[in-house]
């Protein structure tokens, strides 16, 4: 069995694979802030940034996933 290659992807392109509901998906703006901060992975090809949207998801699940508490 061959490995799996990551789905390289613009910065639109990941969004709407990522955030599939349009009304409730990040602006670009939002995105580029996020990966100036570091919190999604990027893949630079010369000038060029790629993103793999299961990575992507993946980082934003550990940042933003807000563990629920238990009540007594």
């Amino acid at each position: 069995m061959a490995p799996q290659h990551p789905q390289l992807v613009g910065a639109e392109d990941c969004i709407k694979i990522v955030f599939p509901c349009e009304t409730s998906r990040p602006g670009l703006r939002t995105f580029r802030d996020w990966q100036a901060k570091g919190f999604i992975p990027v893949h630079k090809i010369g000038r060029r940034t790629y993103f793999d949207p299961e990575q992507v998801r993946a980082a934003l699940e550990r940042r933003f996933r807000i563990n629920p508490i238990e009540a007594h």
